[in-house]
Protein backbone atom coordinates (compact mmCIF):
# COMPACT_ATOMS: atom_id res chain seq x y z
CA UNK A 1 0.00 0.00 0.00
CA UNK A 2 1.41 3.68 -0.48
CA UNK A 3 1.05 6.39 1.53
CA UNK A 4 1.15 9.90 1.37
CA UNK A 5 2.62 12.58 4.11
CA UNK A 6 1.80 16.02 4.06
CA UNK A 7 3.15 19.00 6.27
CA UNK A 8 0.55 20.57 8.52
CA UNK A 9 1.25 23.72 9.75
CA UNK A 10 1.08 23.60 13.91
CA UNK A 11 -0.29 19.87 13.36
CA UNK A 12 3.47 18.29 11.87
CA UNK A 13 3.39 15.48 9.65
CA UNK A 14 -0.09 13.93 8.31
CA UNK A 15 0.47 10.56 6.93
CA UNK A 16 -2.58 9.07 5.33
CA UNK A 17 -3.20 5.67 3.47
CA UNK A 18 -3.86 6.46 -0.57
CA UNK A 19 -5.83 3.10 -0.58
CA UNK A 20 -3.29 1.95 -3.77
CA UNK A 21 -0.62 -0.82 -4.57
CA UNK A 22 -0.77 0.45 -7.82
CA UNK A 23 2.55 2.81 -8.37
CA UNK A 24 0.91 5.17 -11.39
CA UNK A 25 -2.20 5.67 -9.45
CA UNK A 26 0.10 6.54 -6.61
CA UNK A 27 1.54 9.08 -8.70
CA UNK A 28 -1.58 10.48 -10.21
CA UNK A 29 -3.16 10.74 -6.49
CA UNK A 30 -0.25 12.41 -5.30
CA UNK A 31 -0.18 15.10 -8.29
CA UNK A 32 -3.52 15.66 -7.83
CA UNK A 33 -2.56 16.04 -4.31
CA UNK A 34 -0.20 18.72 -4.84
CA UNK A 35 -2.06 20.66 -7.42
CA UNK A 36 -5.11 21.08 -4.99
CA UNK A 37 -2.92 22.31 -2.29
CA UNK A 38 -1.56 24.76 -4.87
CA UNK A 39 -5.28 26.20 -5.75
CA UNK A 40 -5.20 26.38 -2.01
CA UNK A 41 -8.73 23.59 -2.39
CA UNK A 42 -9.81 21.52 0.31
CA UNK A 43 -7.57 18.66 0.38
CA UNK A 44 -9.40 14.99 0.48
CA UNK A 45 -6.80 11.60 1.43
CA UNK A 46 -8.75 9.43 -0.50
CA UNK A 47 -9.24 7.26 1.95
CA UNK A 48 -12.94 8.03 4.06
CA UNK A 49 -12.92 6.63 7.84
CA UNK A 50 -16.17 5.70 9.12
CA UNK A 51 -16.39 8.52 11.80
CA UNK A 52 -15.75 11.47 9.36
CA UNK A 53 -18.85 9.33 6.98
CA UNK A 54 -20.51 9.64 9.67
CA UNK A 55 -19.66 13.26 10.44
CA UNK A 56 -20.71 14.38 7.23
CA UNK A 57 -23.51 12.97 6.67
CA UNK A 58 -25.35 13.99 9.88
CA UNK A 59 -24.21 17.14 9.03
CA UNK A 60 -24.63 17.12 5.42
CA UNK A 61 -26.90 14.93 4.16
CA UNK A 62 -30.52 16.74 3.50
CA UNK A 63 -32.62 13.79 4.10
CA UNK A 64 -31.23 13.23 7.56
CA UNK A 65 -31.39 16.91 8.46
CA UNK A 66 -35.39 16.55 7.29
CA UNK A 67 -35.96 13.63 9.59
CA UNK A 68 -37.88 14.57 12.92
CA UNK A 69 -35.34 14.63 15.48
CA UNK A 70 -36.48 10.91 17.07
CA UNK A 71 -35.59 9.73 14.08
CA UNK A 72 -31.89 11.15 14.12
CA UNK A 73 -31.73 10.12 17.72
CA UNK A 74 -32.35 6.53 16.94
CA UNK A 75 -30.00 6.96 13.60
CA UNK A 76 -27.23 8.68 16.13
CA UNK A 77 -27.50 5.43 18.32
CA UNK A 78 -27.34 3.34 15.38
CA UNK A 79 -24.09 4.61 14.05
CA UNK A 80 -22.51 4.53 17.35
CA UNK A 81 -22.97 0.87 17.38
CA UNK A 82 -21.69 0.26 13.54
CA UNK A 83 -18.48 2.89 14.67
CA UNK A 84 -18.15 0.42 18.13
CA UNK A 85 -17.80 -2.75 15.81
CA UNK A 86 -15.84 -1.33 12.18
CA UNK A 87 -13.80 1.20 14.16
CA UNK A 88 -13.87 5.25 13.49
CA UNK A 89 -11.41 4.44 11.68
CA UNK A 90 -12.57 1.82 9.29
CA UNK A 91 -11.83 2.74 5.53
CA UNK A 92 -15.35 2.28 4.27
CA UNK A 93 -13.75 2.07 0.86
CA UNK A 94 -12.37 -1.50 2.17
CA UNK A 95 -15.81 -2.91 3.20
CA UNK A 96 -17.42 -6.20 1.71
CA UNK A 97 -19.85 -8.68 2.33
CA UNK A 98 -17.81 -10.90 4.79
CA UNK A 99 -17.54 -7.55 7.35
CA UNK A 100 -21.23 -7.39 6.93
CA UNK A 101 -21.67 -10.90 7.90
CA UNK A 102 -19.57 -10.42 10.69
CA UNK A 103 -21.03 -7.54 11.65
CA UNK A 104 -24.65 -9.78 11.75
CA UNK A 105 -22.94 -12.18 14.12
CA UNK A 106 -21.97 -10.07 16.66
CA UNK A 107 -24.65 -7.75 16.93
CA UNK A 108 -27.18 -10.52 17.29
CA UNK A 109 -24.97 -11.58 20.27
CA UNK A 110 -24.35 -8.73 21.62
CA UNK A 111 -20.93 -7.59 23.12
CA UNK A 112 -20.01 -4.72 20.96
CA UNK A 113 -18.53 -1.85 23.25
CA UNK A 114 -19.98 1.80 21.80
CA UNK A 115 -19.31 4.81 23.52
CA UNK A 116 -17.94 4.96 27.17
CA UNK A 117 -19.70 2.38 29.19
CA UNK A 118 -22.15 1.35 26.30
CA UNK A 119 -22.29 -2.26 25.57
CA UNK A 120 -24.67 -4.10 23.50
CA UNK A 121 -27.29 -6.99 24.12
CA UNK A 122 -28.51 -9.63 21.91
CA UNK A 123 -31.32 -8.12 19.60
CA UNK A 124 -33.57 -9.83 16.58
CA UNK A 125 -32.76 -9.29 13.34
CA UNK A 126 -35.19 -6.40 12.53
CA UNK A 127 -32.26 -3.99 14.52
CA UNK A 128 -29.49 -5.48 12.90
CA UNK A 129 -31.90 -4.78 9.32
CA UNK A 130 -31.91 -1.19 10.80
CA UNK A 131 -27.92 -0.80 11.60
CA UNK A 132 -26.86 -2.08 8.22
CA UNK A 133 -30.11 -0.06 6.45
CA UNK A 134 -28.55 3.06 7.75
CA UNK A 135 -25.03 2.05 6.96
CA UNK A 136 -25.82 0.99 3.24
CA UNK A 137 -27.57 4.71 3.03
CA UNK A 138 -24.55 6.85 4.50
CA UNK A 139 -22.24 4.58 1.93
CA UNK A 140 -25.05 5.46 -1.13
CA UNK A 141 -25.39 9.23 -0.03
CA UNK A 142 -21.45 9.34 -0.18
CA UNK A 143 -21.52 8.60 -3.81
CA UNK A 144 -23.51 11.54 -4.55
CA UNK A 145 -21.91 14.40 -2.12
CA UNK A 146 -19.49 16.79 -4.04
CA UNK A 147 -16.14 17.57 -2.20
CA UNK A 148 -14.89 19.28 -5.45
CA UNK A 149 -14.99 19.82 -8.56
CA UNK A 150 -15.54 16.47 -10.47
CA UNK A 151 -15.06 14.76 -7.71
CA UNK A 152 -17.18 12.52 -4.87
CA UNK A 153 -17.04 11.78 -1.61
CA UNK A 154 -17.29 7.96 -2.44
CA UNK A 155 -16.49 7.00 -5.66
CA UNK A 156 -18.11 3.57 -5.07
CA UNK A 157 -20.31 2.02 -2.98
CA UNK A 158 -18.19 -0.96 -1.44
CA UNK A 159 -21.69 -2.59 -0.48
CA UNK A 160 -23.65 -1.84 -3.71
CA UNK A 161 -25.51 -5.13 -4.58
CA UNK A 162 -24.96 -7.17 -1.06
CA UNK A 163 -28.28 -7.84 0.33
CA UNK A 164 -28.93 -6.35 3.91
CA UNK A 165 -30.72 -9.63 6.28
CA UNK A 166 -34.34 -9.60 6.68
CA UNK A 167 -36.63 -10.78 9.60
CA UNK A 168 -38.39 -13.80 8.41
CA UNK A 169 -41.23 -13.67 10.87
CA UNK A 170 -41.06 -10.51 11.99
CA UNK A 171 -43.28 -10.14 15.79
CA UNK A 172 -46.84 -7.93 14.59
CA UNK A 173 -48.93 -8.97 16.92
CA UNK A 174 -52.88 -7.57 16.80
CA UNK A 175 -54.74 -5.70 19.62
CA UNK A 176 -57.84 -7.24 19.32
CA UNK A 177 -61.10 -5.48 20.70
CA UNK A 178 -61.70 -7.79 22.86
CA UNK A 179 -58.47 -7.34 24.41
CA UNK A 180 -59.68 -3.67 24.58
CA UNK A 181 -62.42 -3.89 26.51
CA UNK A 182 -61.04 -6.18 29.20
CA UNK A 183 -58.55 -3.94 29.40
CA UNK A 184 -60.56 -0.74 29.77
CA UNK A 185 -62.70 -2.66 32.29
CA UNK A 186 -59.62 -3.08 34.19
CA UNK A 187 -58.81 0.25 34.39
CA UNK A 188 -62.05 1.39 35.24
CA UNK A 189 -62.34 -1.09 38.46
CA UNK A 190 -58.49 0.59 39.05
CA UNK A 191 -60.40 4.08 39.13
CA UNK A 192 -63.23 3.07 41.06
CA UNK A 193 -60.84 1.73 43.91
CA UNK A 194 -57.98 4.97 43.44
CA UNK A 195 -57.74 5.85 47.47
CA UNK A 196 -56.31 9.81 45.96
CA UNK A 197 -57.12 12.10 43.51
CA UNK A 198 -53.40 11.87 42.00
CA UNK A 199 -53.96 7.96 41.29
CA UNK A 200 -57.62 8.15 39.90
CA UNK A 201 -56.17 11.07 37.66
CA UNK A 202 -53.45 8.48 36.43
CA UNK A 203 -56.20 5.78 34.99
CA UNK A 204 -58.16 8.07 33.96
CA UNK A 205 -55.12 9.61 31.67
CA UNK A 206 -54.44 6.13 30.95
CA UNK A 207 -58.37 4.96 30.09
CA UNK A 208 -58.55 8.18 27.65
CA UNK A 209 -54.72 7.14 26.27
CA UNK A 210 -56.09 3.59 25.40
CA UNK A 211 -59.65 4.69 23.77
CA UNK A 212 -57.69 7.11 21.88
CA UNK A 213 -55.20 4.77 20.12
CA UNK A 214 -58.54 1.81 19.82
CA UNK A 215 -60.07 4.87 18.00
CA UNK A 216 -57.24 7.13 16.07
CA UNK A 217 -54.50 4.55 15.33
CA UNK A 218 -52.11 6.49 16.12
CA UNK A 219 -48.78 6.28 17.89
CA UNK A 220 -48.59 6.33 21.78
CA UNK A 221 -45.78 9.92 21.06
CA UNK A 222 -48.60 11.96 18.89
CA UNK A 223 -51.13 10.85 21.35
CA UNK A 224 -49.28 11.87 24.73
CA UNK A 225 -48.74 15.35 23.33
CA UNK A 226 -52.21 16.08 22.50
CA UNK A 227 -52.82 19.61 23.75
CA UNK A 228 -56.83 20.33 24.41
CA UNK A 229 -56.80 22.98 21.90
CA UNK A 230 -56.05 20.40 19.23
CA UNK A 231 -59.34 18.28 19.66
CA UNK A 232 -62.03 20.73 17.85
CA UNK A 233 -65.17 19.69 19.59
CA UNK A 234 -67.47 21.85 17.13
CA UNK A 235 -65.70 20.78 13.69
CA UNK A 236 -65.18 17.18 15.12
CA UNK A 237 -61.56 17.08 14.62
CA UNK A 238 -58.38 15.76 15.61
CA UNK A 239 -54.95 18.27 14.75
CA UNK A 240 -51.85 15.88 14.82
CA UNK A 241 -49.12 18.73 15.06
CA UNK A 242 -46.35 18.00 12.98
CA UNK A 243 -43.68 18.29 16.03
CA UNK A 244 -45.15 15.50 17.33
CA UNK A 245 -45.01 13.41 13.92
CA UNK A 246 -42.63 10.39 13.49
CA UNK A 247 -42.37 12.18 10.02
CA UNK A 248 -42.80 15.74 10.99
CA UNK A 249 -46.49 16.10 8.91
CA UNK A 250 -49.39 17.67 10.58
CA UNK A 251 -52.49 15.82 9.86
CA UNK A 252 -56.22 17.61 10.30
CA UNK A 253 -58.49 14.57 10.79
CA UNK A 254 -62.28 14.16 10.80
CA UNK A 255 -63.66 11.87 13.77
CA UNK A 256 -67.13 10.39 14.96
CA UNK A 257 -69.14 12.54 16.84
CA UNK A 258 -68.65 9.32 19.71
CA UNK A 259 -64.97 10.15 19.92
CA UNK A 260 -65.93 13.82 20.66
CA UNK A 261 -68.14 13.42 23.31
CA UNK A 262 -65.74 10.36 24.86
CA UNK A 263 -63.45 12.89 24.81
CA UNK A 264 -65.43 15.69 26.54
CA UNK A 265 -66.44 13.59 29.27
CA UNK A 266 -62.78 12.91 30.13
CA UNK A 267 -62.09 16.62 29.84
CA UNK A 268 -64.43 17.44 32.53
CA UNK A 269 -63.19 14.54 34.47
CA UNK A 270 -59.68 15.77 34.20
CA UNK A 271 -60.37 19.28 34.79
CA UNK A 272 -59.03 20.27 31.63
CA UNK A 273 -61.21 23.26 30.59
CA UNK A 274 -58.92 25.77 30.72
CA UNK A 275 -56.26 24.49 28.26
CA UNK A 276 -53.11 22.41 28.16
CA UNK A 277 -51.71 19.46 27.52
CA UNK A 278 -53.99 16.49 27.99
CA UNK A 279 -51.82 14.06 28.96
CA UNK A 280 -49.80 16.27 31.40
CA UNK A 281 -47.10 15.51 33.68
CA UNK A 282 -47.80 15.61 37.32
CA UNK A 283 -44.48 17.44 38.38
CA UNK A 284 -44.71 19.47 35.37
CA UNK A 285 -47.61 20.10 33.44
CA UNK A 286 -45.71 21.79 31.25
CA UNK A 287 -44.43 18.53 29.51
CA UNK A 288 -45.94 15.53 28.55
CA UNK A 289 -46.18 12.04 30.62
CA UNK A 290 -43.54 9.88 29.53
CA UNK A 291 -44.23 6.92 27.19
CA UNK A 292 -42.26 4.20 29.20
CA UNK A 293 -44.48 5.78 32.30
CA UNK A 294 -47.58 4.87 30.00
CA UNK A 295 -46.25 1.99 29.30
CA UNK A 296 -45.93 0.95 32.46
CA UNK A 297 -49.59 1.74 33.78
CA UNK A 298 -50.73 -0.80 30.49
CA UNK A 299 -48.68 -3.53 31.59
CA UNK A 300 -50.46 -3.06 35.19
CA UNK A 301 -53.53 -2.88 33.71
CA UNK A 302 -53.82 -5.71 31.56
CA UNK A 303 -51.89 -7.26 34.38
CA UNK A 304 -55.26 -6.83 36.28
CA UNK A 305 -57.13 -7.57 33.79
CA UNK A 306 -55.39 -10.93 33.84
CA UNK A 307 -54.14 -10.53 29.79
CA UNK A 308 -50.86 -12.45 28.74
CA UNK A 309 -48.08 -9.89 27.39
CA UNK A 310 -48.48 -9.54 23.51
CA UNK A 311 -45.13 -10.35 22.50
CA UNK A 312 -43.01 -8.14 20.67
CA UNK A 313 -45.59 -5.03 21.30
CA UNK A 314 -47.73 -2.90 23.78
CA UNK A 315 -49.59 0.17 22.72
CA UNK A 316 -48.62 -0.98 18.72
CA UNK A 317 -50.43 -3.78 18.73
CA UNK A 318 -53.94 -1.08 19.12
CA UNK A 319 -52.37 0.94 15.55
CA UNK A 320 -52.02 -2.63 14.03
CA UNK A 321 -55.75 -3.32 15.23
CA UNK A 322 -56.72 -0.48 13.80
CA UNK A 323 -55.24 -1.02 10.54
CA UNK A 324 -56.27 -4.61 9.92
CA UNK A 325 -60.01 -3.78 10.89
CA UNK A 326 -59.97 -0.92 7.79
CA UNK A 327 -59.08 -3.51 5.46
CA UNK A 328 -62.11 -2.90 3.00
CA UNK A 329 -61.70 0.61 2.81
CA UNK A 330 -59.58 2.94 0.66
CA UNK A 331 -55.84 2.66 1.41
CA UNK A 332 -55.29 6.45 0.72
CA UNK A 333 -57.98 7.28 3.22
CA UNK A 334 -56.91 5.00 6.21
CA UNK A 335 -53.20 6.12 5.33
CA UNK A 336 -54.21 9.39 6.00
CA UNK A 337 -56.38 9.21 8.55
CA UNK A 338 -54.03 6.94 10.85
CA UNK A 339 -50.79 9.05 9.86
CA UNK A 340 -48.75 6.83 7.37
CA UNK A 341 -46.77 9.18 4.61
CA UNK A 342 -46.04 5.94 2.87
CA UNK A 343 -49.32 3.25 2.21
CA UNK A 344 -46.27 0.42 1.35
CA UNK A 345 -45.68 0.43 4.87
CA UNK A 346 -48.86 0.42 6.13
CA UNK A 347 -49.54 -2.85 3.79
CA UNK A 348 -46.68 -4.34 4.64
CA UNK A 349 -46.07 -4.14 8.09
CA UNK A 350 -49.90 -2.98 9.81
CA UNK A 351 -52.38 -4.31 7.93
CA UNK A 352 -52.52 -8.23 8.96
CA UNK A 353 -54.20 -11.38 7.67
CA UNK A 354 -57.33 -12.38 9.90
CA UNK A 355 -59.51 -15.19 10.15
CA UNK A 356 -62.88 -13.70 9.46
CA UNK A 357 -61.27 -11.74 6.34
CA UNK A 358 -59.15 -15.06 5.32
CA UNK A 359 -62.51 -17.01 5.26
CA UNK A 360 -64.02 -14.99 2.98
CA UNK A 361 -60.95 -15.33 0.38
CA UNK A 362 -61.80 -19.07 0.64
CA UNK A 363 -65.08 -18.95 0.60
CA UNK A 364 -65.54 -16.83 -2.60
CA UNK A 365 -67.96 -18.25 -4.79
CA UNK A 366 -66.85 -16.49 -8.46
CA UNK A 367 -64.72 -18.81 -10.35
CA UNK A 368 -62.89 -17.40 -13.71
CA UNK A 369 -64.96 -18.69 -16.32
CA UNK A 370 -63.67 -16.64 -19.72
CA UNK A 371 -60.11 -16.32 -20.81
CA UNK A 372 -57.71 -13.94 -18.96
CA UNK A 373 -57.29 -10.82 -21.15
CA UNK A 374 -52.98 -11.33 -22.04
CA UNK A 375 -53.01 -14.35 -19.80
Amino acid sequence: MFYRSLWVPGRGTERRCIGTTDRAEAERLGKELLAALLRDEQVESGVLTLGDLWKRYKTQCVAFLDNHPKSQLDDTGRAEVLRGFFGDDCDVRSLTESDQLAYIRKRLVGGIVCGEERETTAVRLRSVEADLKLLHTMLKWATTARVRKGHRLLDSNPLEGVRRPREMNPKRPVATLKRFQKTREAIQSLIAEADTDAERRKWLRLELALVLAEATGRRLGSIRQLAWSDVDMTRETIRWAAENDKKGREWLVPVPRSLIEHVQGFRVKLGGAFGGLVFPSESDPSLSIRADVFSKWLLAAEEKAELPKLNGSLWHAYRRGWATARKDLPISDVAFAGGWSDATTLLRCYQQPDHATLLRVMSEPRRVVEGVVGG
